[in-house]
């Protein structure tokens, strides 16, 4: 009897530790449904690039660098581009801090976005216009291409406003300037451009004029630059 009573009570006590284990897992996941809930939609700290180095009058809306630089180099982009944030990534910090830097280049970010991007891609264009009023567009720019992975929900008003919250813009301006779509027109004269000139994805980069054959490889664009700027000596 002993040993059928020490089997029947260790069944029981594998039986509650199954129990409390599960009930534990079950309480976790609650919680992280919880937390994810409380924070949806809410802004993030995200680091971005610093261009504190980079003169405020080399810092023009949607141009970075020396007005009088002897290169320019046009960037034809879309916010909800996977390509185009792999080019903010992979390229233009390198064109930052050897050629902008420096004051031998300039570079235009130019609007060009997607009809199968949209609405998102003419929204974020807008509100980074809206950033450009307050002399923030490139911190702005930079924020929502790291945004572009998470997809169109990403691309909502109430997120491109969340990300001027989080980048201590005044809000009701910008929120004022992208409810009102006060820069529609120029989003739509820049894909308008676009069009004319024959451009047909994204990014398409140009080196005073010229396209980048491979804009994603930074030695390519590097290059392109190092030929003009050796043809300008």
């Amino acid at each position: 009897m002993k040993a059928k009573e020490l089997i029947a009570n260790s069944r029981q006590r594998l039986s509650l530790s199954i129990y409390i284990v599960g009930g534990v897992a079950l309480l976790a996941g609650l919680l992280a449904v919880v937390l994810a809930a409380a924070t949806d939609g809410e802004p993030t700290s995200v680091e971005l690039p610093d261009y504190s180095g980079i003169s405020s009058s080399w810092q023009n809306r949607n141009v970075l660098g020396d007005p009088d630089a002897p290169v320019t180099v046009q960037a034809w982009e879309d916010f909800r581009c996977p390509a185009c944030a792999a080019f903010n990534q992979r390229v233009k910090p390198g064109l930052v801090e050897n050629y902008i830097s420096s004051g031998k280049i300039k570079l235009e970010y130019r609007h060009f976005p997607l009809q199968q991007h949209e609405p998102g891609a003419s929204l974020a264009a807008q509100a980074s216009e809206c950033a450009a009023d307050q002399g923030r567009f490139w911190v702005y720019h930079d924020r929502v291409f790291q945004a572009t992975s998470s997809g169109a929900n990403a691309f909502l008003m109430e997120r491109l406003i969340d990300y001027a919250v989080e980048l201590e813009l005044e809000q009701d301006a910008f929120t004022s300037c992208l409810t009102n779509q006060e820069h529609k027109p120029t989003i739509s004269e820049s894909l308008q451009a676009a069009r004319t000139a024959g451009h047909n994805g994204t990014p398409t980069v140009l080196v005073d004029g010229v396209r980048v054959d491979n804009p994603l490889d930074y030695g390519a664009v590097s290059a392109a630059i190092d030929s003009r700027l050796s043809s300008d000596q």
